[in-house]
């Protein structure tokens, strides 16, 4: 059964084949529904150089065999204007989106007293303000739907100084769930935060992935494909649970 069909989403950060963003616009496919992504090619190659600059139209090409539309945008997001064009440019070829997933982050390590001015605002601008602003873009078409936006378990614990900039960013997107879901609400709006956990989207050496096993209760190494099924499990959840922040199993 296609149970979100009719249903448009808007996801960002889907730049690559292997990534979480494809795992979910996979799922969502799959189960219908029409999906417009972002992807931001410059931070691809700098983060992943081994990432195919035709990785986008390769993901369009296979969602669309699901028989579903597909539209997608190269978008800067630290642009102030990015909410707002997005919107426009997704309403504009497929209709106002129903389904937010906020998914792009930006992730430089840097040691903690290298860090500079420029390099927290450049976080600032991609893993808060871009993502509070998509919210609040969303929640102006005043349209029933579900926001999801990820984060990364900051709240549990240290992920070293190396991540400053990256952790304080995402950790105020957890906040937004918990803060607009009471008023999101009375719009049926449901807003959820999801940590996936520590995922191999291609970045894991095998040290890294020895020292996860190690540590995991579930005896295997995350993969993009079960980030995703949490997703679908949130969008289709019959409680209609709102304000969570909704931690994968380690």
């Amino acid at each position: 059964m296609k149970q979100l069909k009719s249903q448009i989403t808007l996801i960002t950060g889907v730049g690559r084949s292997i990534g979480i963003g494809a795992s979910i616009c996979r799922e969502i496919a799959k189960n219908g529904g029409d999906i417009f992504f972002t992807y931001w090619n410059e931070y691809d190659q700098q983060m992943f150089p081994n990432t195919p600059t035709s990785d986008t139209q390769n993901i369009t090409n296979e969602l669309k065999q699901y028989g579903v539309r597909v539209k997608s945008c190269e978008l800067d997001l630290s642009n102030p204007k990015a909410a707002n064009t997005l919107f426009k440019q997704a309403e504009a070829s497929l209709g106002t989106p129903t389904i937010l997933i906020n998914n792009a982050c930006r992730d430089i390590e840097i040691p903690f007293t290298d860090l500079t001015p420029e390099i927290l605002d450049k976080h600032y601008a991609v893993n808060q303000r871009a993502v509070t602003m998509l919210c609040s873009e969303f929640t102006k078409r005043q349209n029933a739907g579900n926001i999801i936006n990820l984060i990364s378990g900051q709240s549990l614990g240290s992920m070293g100084t190396n991540q400053i900039s990256y952790t304080t960013t995402k950790a105020a997107v957890e906040m937004l769930a918990k803060q607009l879901a009471p008023e999101l609400s009375k719009l049926n709006i449901r807003i959820n935060s999801i940590d996936p956990g520590p995922v191999n989207t291609g970045w894991m050496t095998e040290n890294i992935k020895k020292e996860i096993l190690k540590e995991s209760s579930l005896g295997k190494i995350s993969l993009p494909e079960d980030t995703a099924q949490l997703i679908m499990s949130i969008l289709l959840d019959k409680d209609k649970k709102t304000g969570q922040t909704i931690h994968a199993q380690r």
